[in-house]
């Protein structure tokens, strides 16, 4: 079972991914670059198996995928395009860091490890994955793609999309509820209002349908006519995978206002980076649980907390509960 806001992939999200043109030349010519004559190659997450199948075409020596869904698409393509002698598919959830069924006499030389879903709330625990499936099954000089993830924030105000609207009319619709049923819903209403924020975390064109890829580039951005941006892009945390290990999040978001406005979130942005270059660029958003107004000049400290994590809402450092 995937946990909550973890993203179970469907067989048209692996359309989606494929479709994403720009993404996967990127992807492909990374993995290529990698891949030594002979390696022994983890594709964790394998999905349709492409990148599998891509290291095998570059000359890896063999490739094991696991992936907890849909492993028989990938068995029938690896089939299908000839690389089934050298590609073994296990079925299995990663986190259980366990193999079922292969030789693990021999390390891996790479790690491709594209399991990220693009959203820091879900991938501050991936990265955390990426690590110790490194640690657990690759070689001392283990290969990990992509290198790194790199994760900077700015400040907005979003004009499409509005938490307290959201709220307020979740509430009326409690009243409606009760007027039609004659039945208090309220505990109904109190779960949906949880969900709010993180269903309002991605761009409008990233939901539907799911087989169709939003864009052909290398990049996923909300557009500029639904978000005001009044910071610069602020660093916030890269995570490298070739450190010694896993550090997490920083505990609070600063920013610098740079133009007087409404700050209602912001907005992160995850970059996979291959040998310095990102090869997909993707943006989510967080609101502020309260709209702020705010001036050139003025700092403004975010709580990066469980509660975050748990809601995608973000509170001022200190701001009472």
């Amino acid at each position: 079972m995937a946990k909550s806001g973890d993203v179970p992939f469907t067989v048209d999200l692996h359309m989606r991914l494929l479709l994403s043109i720009d993404r996967g030349h990127n992807v492909r010519r990374a993995v290529s670059a990698a891949i030594r004559p002979g390696a022994r190659v983890l594709d964790a997450g394998t999905g349709s198996g492409l990148l599998s199948f891509v290291a095998l075409a570059a000359g890896a020596g063999e490739v094991v995928g696991i992936d907890r869904h849909h492993v028989d698409v990938a068995r029938a393509l690896a089939a299908h395009n000839g690389f089934a002698d050298r590609m073994t598919v296990v079925e299995a959830d990663l986190a259980g860091l366990e193999l079922p069924g292969v030789d693990l006499s021999r390390k891996f030389d790479v790690l491709l490890a594209f399991i990220h879903v693009n959203n820091p709330l879900i991938d501050e625990d991936r990265a955390r994955l990426v690590y110790e499936v490194r640690d657990r099954f690759g070689t001392s000089d283990c290969t990990v793609l992509p290198n790194r993830v790199r994760y900077r924030v700015a400040g907005c105000d979003r004009l499409d999309w509005d938490l307290f609207t959201e709220l307020s009319d979740l509430q009326e619709s409690a009243g409606i509820l009760h007027s039609v049923y004659g039945l208090d819903f309220q505990p109904l209403v109190d779960a949906a209002k949880q969900t709010v924020a993180r269903a309002g975390s991605r761009p409008a064109s990233a939901v539907l349908p799911q087989w169709r890829s939003p864009t052909t580039m290398a990049s996923l951005r909300f557009p500029r006519e639904d978000v005001r941006l009044l910071t610069d892009n602020h660093d916030f945390v890269t995570f490298d995978y070739g450190a010694p290990a896993f550090t997490g999040f920083p505990p609070q978001v600063r920013l610098r206002i740079a133009t007087p406005g409404r700050l209602s979130g912001v907005i992160w942005t995850q970059e996979l980076i291959c040998d310095g270059q990102p090869v997909w660029t993707t943006e989510s958003f967080s609101p502020l649980a309260t709209a702020r107004t705010v001036a050139a000049g003025d700092e403004v400290v975010l709580d990066a907390d469980d509660e975050w994590r748990a809601t995608n809402v973000l509170r001022s450092h200190h701001q009472p509960m």
